[in-house]
């Protein structure tokens, strides 16, 4: 019964090949198996000057004198490859030599190629998973907090954002820090993270340690955040030149989402606070609900408020979908990653704010017709006359759902209705709300006269 031969790895314990690896610059021909790709740890100094590893190291010499025993004595010949240079001992490399029996051919370290740099890789660290149990961390209700543990996706969304190699970049709510991983990993230049929980600040400033001169830690919120002074100067480009190498990026905590997104779209329209640097790109995650609001189309049942007001101003782009599964605690609903453009040119060539009155009063009824909503543009007295000289001068069929009305729709009605502002300044100023409380409150004292009267009776 024949016996297989034991390779060299297998005759050989791991230290031994550790040993050999560190102290040769060459591998003898029985190292290079079908488990050649591991991983194995780089030599922490210069180029190895050791002399080759003893042929079969001491194993019995076989074969004959014969012509077939001359060629196996050749296939067991050394096999030359070259490996200069060393990677700093904390990375490990993935080594692989091409060779040649006559030891012609070879193929060097990929971390000792010359003329390229190793890109940024953080040293070995707890895991997110392992931090979050160090520092008894428990994601609050309250506080909408939900923590993505699962690296893929983390990357998955930082590529999200484009080429970040010596960027800027600005991450919110990095919580335990999976994200903020994938963002050093890319190579960025400055990272600066905005956390308004304190509990998540030691795991952070951990991260921080590992990339020296690369994390900046503020403790605030990002609502109050005064993002003006966030990046260097030197950084900002003109509106019209290409978007500045400063990215935002953040998985947002659904109780903030929509109010964040709303003040930076104000700002991106006024351009400033971290528009003031430029276009500056967003990626952001929201519930699965909200960016589908954000993208949806004209006609379509997601079609809102926030729709007009993100499209009229950024280029919106849903990127994919994150299932609730990959959260920890799991949420009821799944979460999209959106990304965010500035265009040179909104779409609707009026202040913010008029915009977002017109918007938000036509989809005030949102299943009636769009008239209904824009009544509630004009004081009650002069209601019917008002909205129907703007109707007809913006050029718009009353009997449209707001869902239905265009972009266009919009723009027609937001500049007929600063004309008609123009004319009369107090209309800019009037309020549907204010005066409906108003009218309760006129009601409000003779009930309650009504009811004592009743009371004294009885």
């Amino acid at each position: 019964m024949k016996h297989k031969r034991k390779t060299l790895k297998q005759r050989m314990n791991k230290h031994q090949v550790v040993a050999a690896f560190c102290s040769a610059p060459t591998l003898p021909p029985r190292m290079r198996t079908r488990n050649s790709r591991r991983l194995w740890p780089a030599p922490s100094q210069g180029a190895c000057a050791a002399p080759l590893l003893p042929e079969r190291h001491g194993q019995r010499e076989r074969g004959g004198t014969c012509a077939s025993g001359r060629r196996k004595r050749r296939k067991r010949g050394r096999r030359e490859a070259s490996c200069s240079g060393a990677a700093p001992a904390r990375h490990r490399t993935r080594v692989s030599f091409l060779v040649s029996a006559g030891g012609k051919e070879q193929k060097r370290c990929p971390m000792a190629v010359r003329g390229k740099v190793a890109a940024f890789n953080l040293p070995p660290l707890p895991t997110v998973g392992e931090i979050i149990k160090l520092f008894r961390l428990q994601a609050q209700k309250q506080l909408s907090q939900n923590f993505l543990l699962d690296l893929r996706l983390t990357d998955k969304i930082v590529r999200q954002a484009g080429k970040l190699k010596n960027a800027h970049v600005c991450e919110v709510g990095p919580g335990p820090g999976g994200i903020t991983r994938s963002i050093l990993n890319a190579d960025v230049e400055q990272l600066l993270l905005v956390e308004k929980d304190p509990r998540f600040i030691p795991g952070l400033q951990m991260l921080s340690e590992a990339a020296p001169g690369k994390v900046r830690i503020v403790h605030g919120d990002i609502l109050t955040f005064k993002m003006e002074k966030a990046f260097p100067k030197h950084l900002k480009k003109n509106w019209e030149d290409e978007p500045p190498n400063i990215h935002i990026i953040g998985n947002l905590p659904f109780s903030v989402s929509t109010p964040l997104i709303i003040k930076w779209l104000e700002n991106v329209s006024k351009k400033n606070g971290p528009f003031i640097y430029g276009r500056t790109q967003m990626t952001l995650t929201f519930q699965k609900e909200v960016a589908e609001r954000l993208t949806a189309n004209t006609g379509g049942k997601q079609r809102s408020r926030l729709s007009i007001m993100s499209q009229h101003l950024c280029t919106v782009e849903n990127r994919f979908v994150i299932p609730g599964q990959a959260f920890v605690p799991k949420p009821e609903v799944d979460v999209a990653v959106v990304h965010f453009t500035p265009l040179v040119q909104p779409k609707i060539q009026q202040p913010f704010e008029l915009v977002e009155k017109v918007v938000r009063s036509a989809f005030q009824f949102r299943r009636k017709h769009c008239f209904r909503g824009i009544e509630t543009l004009f004081p009650e007295s002069e209601r019917l006359k008002k909205t129907e000289e703007l109707m007809m001068a913006a050029d718009v069929d009353p009997t449209l759902r707001p869902f239905q009305l265009s972009m266009s729709h919009f723009r027609n009605l937001c500049n007929t209705y600063r004309k008609m502002c123009e004319e009369d300044p107090s209309l800019f100023a009037y309020n549907y709300r204010e005066e409906l409380k108003q009218k309760k409150r006129q009601h409000l004292p003779k009930n309650t006269s009504q009811t004592e009267q009743t009371e004294e009776e009885n």
